[in-house]
């Protein structure tokens, strides 16, 4: 919600600025083929276009050369995915194909950059585009859709110490980071950097997936917690410095977990060993200014209806077992 209400303002304010309709980023004078010709001829999709320069621009700026060119190369792939996905010469079938494509990619465009402690972070990303959308009837429900990829990557710009080319080395190891069909399965990929500091950082990669004619999707979250001075994950010893913070992390959870699933819960059986021994391990840590979370993925502590479940104990709460010198959650 927080995150809709911030895109909300970001496109009001752009909106109010770029001003008259068919206000393109470009010439309409000089418009040459369907996607620029329906830009053009479109009042919504002429301001998205506009909106999306303004957006690019703003991104670019803020990044190194090397990221920009990134960007820059980035943009180009998209478009040129554009004109594959969406070959429609009639205008408004044109225009009609095109909306929903520029409505994501002002969303990626509006978080490509995201500056914390003195540092920028990137979101950049690669389209190739693999086979256009069958005809006729479908062997599975699904199986017909369009085929393409978005390749998408998060590093810090332009890494100048060990920790962070570490940190860009880690997540870069991850593998199948990328949205779209490839005739085989749905994907979805998305990242959440939820604190960096000067020492630290930790960041969420999220990956959902659905294969053809499977029964439900599958998703999971990859934690990476990273001390950015040392150059190296997280360490339970990070934080705490006395005995007792597990058992209170996982009464915590537990009672968390009841709370949100109420009185049908439906947890596994030995869902508590399993508990006290998940919020041990920094691998399932969701690290924030607010508290310590713990993501339980589905089927970790329960079947999958019950969905995947984070629960947060403050650090005020952790306060009694946290180390002096801990390198986050201590005053």
């Amino acid at each position: 919600m927080k995150y809709a209400a911030a895109m909300t303002a970001v496109l009001t304010g752009l909106l109010l600025t770029v001003g008259s309709a068919r206000a393109a980023s470009f010439d309409c004078d000089k418009a040459s083929g369907p996607r620029e010709t329906a830009i053009c001829k479109t009042d919504d999709l002429s301001t998205d276009d506009e909106i999306m320069a303004a957006l690019y621009a703003g991104a670019r700026a803020r990044m190194s050369g090397k990221a920009a060119t990134g960007l820059r190369d980035s943009q180009v792939s998209w478009l040129r995915f554009l004109d594959k996905a969406c070959p429609q010469s009639d205008v408004e079938t044109q225009a009609a194909c095109l909306k929903p494509w520029y409505r994501e990619r002002l969303k990626f465009l509006s978080r490509a950059v995201t500056e914390k402690a003195g540092r920028i972070f990137l979101t950049l990303d690669e389209w190739t585009f693999i086979a256009p959308e069958k005809k006729g009837e479908e062997e599975m429900p699904g199986a017909n859709r369009m085929q393409y990829r978005e390749t998408v990557s998060f590093e810090i710009d332009a890494p100048e110490s060990a920790g962070e080319r570490a940190f860009n080395a880690l997540v870069a190891e991850q593998s199948d980071l990328w949205n779209g069909f490839d005739g085989e399965q749905q994907r979805s990929t998305w990242f959440k950097l939820n604190e960096a500091t000067a020492n630290f950082a930790s960041l969420d990669i999220f990956r959902w997936e659905f294969h053809v004619g499977a029964a439900h999707g599958f998703g999971a979250a990859k934690h990476v917690n990273f001390r950015l001075d040392e150059a190296r994950p997280l360490r339970a010893t990070d934080i705490f410095a006395r005995d007792g913070w597990q058992k209170a992390l996982a009464d915590h959870a537990l009672d968390g977990l009841h709370e949100i699933l109420g009185d049908d819960y439906g947890l596994f059986d030995e869902a508590p060993e399993t508990i006290a021994k998940m919020v041990g391990d920094p691998d399932n840590w969701v690290v924030t200014r607010e508290g310590l979370g713990v993501n339980f993925p589905v089927y970790s502590v329960g079947p999958y209806a019950i969905g995947d479940h984070t629960v947060t104990m403050p650090w005020k709460d952790l306060a009694p077992w946290l180390a002096r010198d801990a390198v986050i959650g201590a005053k």
